[in-house]
C-alpha cells in the first residue's frame, strides 16, 4: 500500500504584505532619525547626559506617534520601558518602575477612559439615537431647524463621548444620513446640494465646536490637560475648561447652522417629512427602556457632580463610580466593557504619554526648553 504524503508549501508573501512592510519601515525611519540625531548632538550645559538621551527618546516617540509605524499605545509602552530599563529618569530599578507606572495613577487618564464607557452607554442603550430623533421631530420642519437639531444632538452627547468618530460616525451620522434620502438628495447622483451637503457640513462644524467645549468631548483635550499637569503642575478642572470656552462656544453653536445655511445654502428649505420620519422611528423604538432611563439618570448625576462638587470629589472618581453603577444596574455588561478595545487602548496610550511628559519635567528638560525660548519670546514682546 502506497502512502502519499502531502507537502505543504507556503506561498510567497502577497504583494500587499510586502507593500505594508515597506510602508511600516518607511514610517519607522523618521523617529529613528530624529532620536539618533538628537542623541548625537552635544549635550547642553544645563542638562545631564541621561537627560539629553531621554529628550532624544521622547522626541523619537512623539515622531513615531505622528508617523505610526506601529500602534501609538505600543510606542508609548516601548518608550517608557526603554527609559526605565536604561535608568534615564531614575537610577534605581524600584524608582524607575514607580516612574514608569505613574501615568496609570493620573486621574485625567481614568476620566477619559470612563468617558469612553459613557459613550458605550449612549450607543448600546439607544439613548443617543432617541435624543437626536426627538430634536429632529421638534425642530425639523425646516432645513435650518434640522441643522440646529443636529448641532444640539451633538452638544448633548459630547460631554460623555471623547471619541468624535464614535459620536459623529456612530451616533449622529447614521440618523441624519436617512433624512436627505427622503427628499431625493443623494451624493451618487449629484443631488447632494438639495439638503444632504448642508446637514453634513453642519454636523462637521458642530462637532469641532462641541469637541472644544468639554475636556471629555475629545480625547486629545484630556491628554493636553494631563501633559500640562505633569510638566508644569498646573491643573485645569473640568468645570474651569467649560467656563473658559462656554462664551465662545455657545455663540458659535448659536450662529454656526445659520452661517452654513447662508454660505452653503440647501436647495430645499422646507422639510415636513423629517419630523414624520423621526416620529415613525421613535414609534418603532417604543417607550423609553429601563436601561435608557437608568443611563440618563447616571450621566445627569455625573454632570451635576462635575459642575457642583468638583471641590469635594475628583471628577475622575465620579466617572469611575458611574461606570461601576452602569455595571451594577446592568446598563452595560462588564464583558462588553472589557471588550471595548478602543477605551483600553486609549488608557494605555495616554498613561504612557503622561509618564513620558512627567519624565521631561523630572529630568529638567522642560526648564531647559523654557530657558532656550525665553530670549525669543522676550524679543517679540519688545517689537
Amino acid at each position: 500500500m502506497v502512502q502519499i504524503m502531502a507537502v505543504t508549501v507556503n506561498p510567497p508573501p502577497a504583494p500587499a504584505n510586502r507593500v505594508s512592510t515597506r510602508r511600516a519601515l518607511a514610517r519607522a525611519l523618521p523617529p529613528l532619525a530624529v532620536g539618533t540625531l538628537i542623541a548625537l548632538t552635544p549635550v547642553p550645559q544645563s542638562l545631564t547626559a541621561n537627560a539629553w538621551r531621554y529628550f532624544a527618546l521622547f522626541a523619537a516617540v512623539i515622531t513615531g506617534i505622528i508617523t505610526e509605524p506601529i500602534s501609538p499605545a505600543v510606542l508609548g509602552l516601548a518608550g517608557v520601558a526603554l527609559a526605565a530599563v536604561s535608568g534615564l529618569v531614575r537610577a534605581s530599578p524600584a524608582d524607575a518602575t514607580n516612574w514608569a507606572l505613574s501615568g496609570f495613577a493620573n486621574s485625567t487618564v481614568w476620566l477619559i477612559f470612563a468617558a469612553y464607557m459613557f459613550a458605550m452607554g449612549y450607543s448600546e442603550t439607544g439613548l443617543g439615537k432617541r435624543i437626536a430623533l426627538h430634536l429632529i421631530r421638534a425642530m425639523g420642519t425646516r432645513t435650518l431647524g434640522l441643522g440646529y437639531a443636529v448641532t444640539l444632538a451633538d452638544l448633548v452627547i459630547a460631554p460623555f463621548t471623547p471619541s468624535v468618530t464614535a459620536r459623529s460616525g456612530g451616533i449622529i451620522y447614521p440618523i441624519i444620513s436617512n433624512i436627505p434620502v427622503l427628499y431625493g438628495s443623494r451624493p451618487e447622483d449629484g443631488t447632494e446640494r438639495k439638503m444632504g451637503a448642508y446637514l453634513l457640513y453642519t454636523a462637521l462644524a458642530g462637532s469641532t465646536i462641541t469637541s472644544s467645549m468639554f475636556i471629555t468631548a475629545l480625547a486629545p483635550n484630556a491628554l493636553a490637560i494631563a501633559l500640562i499637569a505633569k510638566a508644569t503642575n498646573v491643573t485645569i478642572p473640568w468645570l474651569d475648561w467649560f467656563k473658559g470656552f462656554a462664551p465662545v462656544g455657545i455663540t458659535l453653536l448659536a450662529l454656526m447652522p445659520l452661517l452654513v445655511y447662508k454660505i452653503y445654502p440647501p436647495e430645499i428649505k422646507e422639510a415636513p417629512e423629517a419630523p414624520r420620519w423621526a416620529r415613525e422611528q421613535l414609534r418603532q423604538m417604543g417607550e423609553t427602556s429601563r436601561k435608557e432611563f437608568t443611563f440618563l439618570v447616571l450621566v445627569t448625576v455625573a454632570l451635576a457632580l462635575w459642575i457642583g462638587a468638583a471641590q469635594y470629589v475628583d471628577p475622575a472618581m465620579v466617572a469611575i463610580a458611574i461606570v461601576v453603577l452602569m455595571v451594577m444596574f446592568r446598563v452595560i455588561p462588564w464583558n462588553a466593557m472589557i471588550g471595548n478595545a478602543q477605551a483600553w487602548n486609549v488608557l494605555v496610550w495616554f498613561a504612557t504619554l503622561v509618564t513620558l511628559a512627567g519624565g521631561l519635567a523630572e529630568t529638567k528638560c522642560v526648564d531647559w526648553i523654557a530657558e532656550s525660548i525665553a530670549p525669543i519670546l522676550s524679543g517679540l514682546a519688545s517689537m
